[in-house]
């Protein structure tokens, strides 16, 4: 796709947008968006007398110092937004943005941009360990209240896998079941730094402490029991709790959580947690801005690949089809909690966690189990799988594990 040397003003804009967001794997989701906007700001500049441009400007015009300079003038005096109310004054940040993305449309249509420098964004100061140790008694202290609301739930599990990870919120949204280890005691987390292209993401493994896991094990069970109440299926591993509206279309409860609803949801139910457990011991609010929840966390991560190598993945799910045909032998005998019934769980447990760490799909593992003689939840809790995590799998596939699926 190329752009149309003919067109001027805002359609060459609009244009240029569409050329750089097909640019698959150098632009983000995120990166799109923000593409998109600028282009639409810089169009509706055009059409302002205050701006020295019009209509009929062509390319090169358009990335000029003078013009580029007093579109970010506009764009930062808040002139250019859609909404008469939200014209308000933008920050150092947005003005970065909007840099960048210029660069961006330029090198879509083949000219030189002549932009502003941009200042080093200034350094967020890490959130020290005092308060972080605060953070998370809060959270084991919502944790223990048997009474939680589905929102509360959600909101403890995202907070402490935050707290753990380090996560953006980007990067909590791509989570999927899939994701989650059989034990729950990882998570694969691919990164996507600020700023990177997709082709610039890499994949961690990063162990997840017990809050976490327990939190987790909750938010499974509510979000097996919201799935159960709504049509399809999702792989998302954090979902809508309510219908919305999203383009303009309604949008049912169960639906994958996005940066923005995420945001949203995280911000309303803090204030509402922590008005609630306002008094109780040892309570301190938590905090309403999630960039709070990552910064100085240094979680323990090794790295994964993207893809899983075809020959080690094979070798892999070998390994997981001989130790679940041991350790179903060993279920079957007649002494059961034996040293080497013992030694045949741990084995499998293992050979499913190096399996799982490669890539290998939950749902290949379980039919390897399932041909080797582990098909029932007590034997695949053996092995290392949660019942939660299974529960949730089931949903995910729409029709159920393959022990399952060979049964019907």
């Amino acid at each position: 796709m190329t752009v149309d040397q003919t067109l001027t003003g805002a359609d060459l804009l609009l244009a240029a947008a569409a050329e750089v967001r097909s640019w698959e794997g150098e632009i983000s989701e995120a990166r799109g968006r923000q593409v998109r906007w600028v282009a639409g700001e810089y169009g509706r500049a055009l059409a302002r007398a205050d701006h020295p441009l019009g209509s009929d400007a062509d390319a090169r015009s358009l990335f000029r110092r003078g013009a580029v300079d007093c579109y970010l003038e506009l764009a930062g005096r808040g002139l250019l937004r859609v909404r008469a109310a939200a014209k308000t004054p933008s920050g150092d940040h947005s003005r970065q943005i909007r840099i960048e993305v210029l660069a961006l449309l330029a090198k879509a249509v083949g000219v030189r941009a002549d932009l502003p420098p941009q200042p080093d964004p200034a350094a967020k100061p890490p959130v020290p360990k005092r308060a972080r140790s605060l953070l998370r008694t809060s959270l084991e202290e919502l944790a223990d209240q048997p009474d939680a609301l589905p929102g509360q739930i959600r909101m403890l599990a995202i907070g402490a896998t935050a707290a753990d990870t380090g996560a953006r919120s980007g990067e909590l949204c791509a989570c999927r079941i899939e994701d989650l280890a059989p034990s729950l005691e990882e998570l694969r987390l691919v990164r996507r730094p600020q700023g990177w292209s997709k082709a610039e993401a890499y994949v961690e493994l990063i162990a997840l402490s017990g809050l976490s896991r327990a939190a987790l094990r909750r938010w499974l069970k509510e979000r097996h029991a919201l799935m159960e109440r709504v049509r399809g299926t999702t792989t998302a591993l954090w979902v809508s709790l309510h219908a919305n509206h999203r383009g303009g279309y309604p949008v049912p409860p169960g639906t994958p959580l996005e940066p923005r609803g995420l945001f949203r949801a995280w911000t309303k139910t803090v204030g509402q947690t922590n008005g609630q457990m306002a008094g109780e011991p040892s309570w301190a609010p938590l905090p309403t801005r999630m960039e709070q929840l990552r910064r100085g966390v240094s979680p323990k991560a090794v790295p994964a690949p993207t893809q899983p190598d075809a020959e080690r993945a094979a070798q892999l799910l070998d390994d997981v089809a001989g130790h679940g045909r041991a350790l179903a032998q060993a279920l079957r005998s007649d002494e059961p909690g034996t040293t080497a019934e013992l030694e045949a769980r741990l084995a499998c447990r293992k050979a499913v966690r190096e399996a799982w760490a490669e890539g290998i799909e939950h749902v290949v593992q379980l039919s390897a189990l399932a041909e080797a003689g582990l098909s029932d939840d007590a034997a695949l809790a053996a092995a290392g799988w949660e019942p939660v995590l299974l529960a949730a799998i089931d949903r995910a596939t729409g029709w159920g594990r393959p022990s399952k699926a060979k049964a019907v």
